[in-house]
């Protein structure tokens, strides 16, 4: 249950018994097939997927109009980072963003993200190496999504558990930042074939590693041929054109500045702003025109 920090920890414990989605999603699913019979394990992860796609069909439809990326990736492959690089120049396009935070322990992101002045959710899953459609349902229960254009939702840093599951997103987006090698879209393909966007990030470290872009692309697109690839830099400007940040969210101050920004955080910020016009027109057809 949330604390009065407004942060959300498992309320099953570290891997807690039982056969439901809370128990599963919470640790139990880390050690599914090593307990039991092999079948038993096995009916236990079905009904908890089964349940977690039930809650993940409620979440959608309370996001709303938003368009929603899940970004998946191993532990420092910049998620926040690039979070902290995308999200002025969303809001000087006008979007109106929200974040919901994962982690195993802390609440470390989310103070990056509070600094973006934009509404923000910690889960912390006390030990599970990934978000479920429940911890994100309980998120929206404290998080107000009313107006947003844009929801980002940080799972927890792992390439392997968090494909598994469906949180009600629009699409997955796996980040592979360049100091990991080559070979993850080979090693771990699920986290790939299951995201349709890819961003590299950490381009700015290419010239110190053996780190091949060329080759990870290959690799990547030989597991889905639809991904869609953006080149990241968020500490360093090596591709560098002028964009808009905003300077204030005073309602009085709604200047923005001209600011150099790196060329693949302004076409992954175009990405976004162009999916996000097309879900809230496919929702105002859906919803009676509630957004007209």
């Amino acid at each position: 249950m949330p604390n009065s920090n407004g942060i959300n920890r498992g309320s099953s414990g570290r891997g807690g018994a039982g056969t439901g989605i809370g128990a599963f999603g919470s640790g139990g699913g880390k050690h599914s097939g090593r307990t039991g019979t092999g079948g038993r394990s096995l009916t236990v992860r079905l009904n908890a997927l089964e349940s977690n796609e039930i809650i993940a069909k409620k979440n959608k439809a309370l996001f709303g109009k938003a368009f929603v990326m899940n970004f998946l990736s191993s532990p420092g492959s910049g998620k926040t980072s690039l979070l902290e690089s995308v999200v002025p120049v969303l809001k000087s396009e006008g979007l109106n963003i929200a974040v919901i935070e994962g982690d195993v322990e802390t609440d470390l992101d989310k103070r990056r993200i509070d600094a973006l002045n934009i509404p923000a959710y910690q889960i912390i899953t006390n030990g599970t190496c990934h978000l479920d459609a429940n911890m994100v349902n309980t998120s929206l229960n404290n998080l107000n999504i009313n107006d947003a254009d844009v929801i980002f939702i940080e799972n927890v840093g792992n390439l392997v558990c968090p494909t598994s599951y469906n949180l009600g997103e629009d699409m997955k987006a796996v980040v592979l930042s360049v100091t990991e090698g080559d070979d993850k879209p080979l090693k771990y393909p699920a986290a790939f074939y299951k995201s349709k966007v890819m961003i590299i990030n950490k381009t700015d470290l290419l010239p110190v590693l053996d780190s091949d872009v060329s080759k990870i692309k290959e690799n990547a697109l030989s597991i889905n041929k639809e991904l869609v690839i953006f080149e990241t830099s968020c500490k360093r400007k090596i591709n560098a054109e002028v964009g808009q940040v905003r300077v204030s969210d005073d309602t009085d101050d709604n200047t923005v500045r001209q600011e150099v920004i790196d060329k693949g955080i302004l076409d992954f910020a175009s990405f976004i702003k162009e999916k996000t016009r097309l879900k809230a027109a496919e929702f105002k057809g859906i919803g009676g025109g509630i957004y007209l």
